[in-house]
């Protein structure tokens, strides 16, 4: 479809990763496989003083100090569930004129494991997560997707807003692709910034039972404009299918 201004006319869905295509938070999951008793409070502190990621490669060398390899890792990536239906929700979308993409503060790694051995990798358009790989020693190594000091409800390495903001200008820009409808998948607190950029032809799909429904609707309260994009709360792939369609 070719819009007055001469754009390619399509629907975006924007997908989380964690909790919103697989029900476990994948660094978490990799975690576990480590003696507990080795994360210190010490350790634990990183994240206070200097972040997730940080935290994360601290735990990614004790792995691999204490033997775990890139294919334990990996199994443990491929074991983990989906949430229930949204691989059928992702294909169904794909099929009906949808860019999807995905925004996570997962790792490239990880979900590019997790996306091939569930069969969507072919479905997506794009992924934007922290760059990571196995090194030559068997470590994974994970940097930031980027260091943003402008949002102050975003982590300093991942503001979803701004990514999504500038994967839509770009589109428009470079790509002459035009979204009708925005459609922002998520669960958690770092997924209510892009959430809260959403226009008129907007949809926020806080996933039902998670913290970012609260935090969204908190964030608009303290708001001195208006809101308009939609709020959907969606608690399974079927149901947030059947939520998305209605709307087109």
């Amino acid at each position: 479809m070719i819009s007055i201004r001469g754009h390619i006319l399509k629907q975006l869905a924007v997908f989380d990763f964690d909790h919103t295509i697989s029900e476990y938070n994948t660094d978490l999951v990799a975690r576990d496989l480590l003696d507990q008793n080795l994360i210190t409070p010490e350790i634990r502190s990183i994240v206070r003083s200097c972040g997730w990621i940080p935290f994360m490669q601290r735990v990614f060398r004790l792995l691999h100090q204490s033997g775990v390899t890139p294919g334990d890792i990996k199994s443990a990536i491929r074991g983990i569930p989906e949430v229930s239906g949204i691989k059928s929700c992702i294909a169904e979308l794909a099929a009906n004129n949808f860019h999807i993409i995905i925004i996570s503060d997962s790792n490239t790694e990880f979900i590019k494991v997790w996306n091939e051995f569930n069969g969507i990798e072919k479905y997506i358009h794009t992924t934007f997560t922290n760059p990571a790989k196995f090194n030559n020693n068997g470590l994974l190594e994970v940097h930031p997707f980027h260091h943003q000091t402008e949002c102050n409800i975003s982590s300093k390495n991942l503001c979803k807003g701004k990514i999504l903001d500038d994967f839509i200008y770009k589109q428009l820009n470079e790509a002459n692709t035009e979204y009708e409808k925005v459609f922002y998948i998520g669960d958690g607190k770092n997924d209510v910034c892009p959430m809260l950029r959403l226009t008129d032809n907007g949809y926020a799909c806080p996933r039902d039972g998670y913290s970012c429904f609260d935090e969204l609707n908190t964030a608009i309260s303290k708001r001195s404009d208006s809101y308009n994009a939609k709020i959907m709360k969606w608690m399974n792939g079927s149901h947030l299918a059947n939520l998305i369609f209605k709307e087109l």
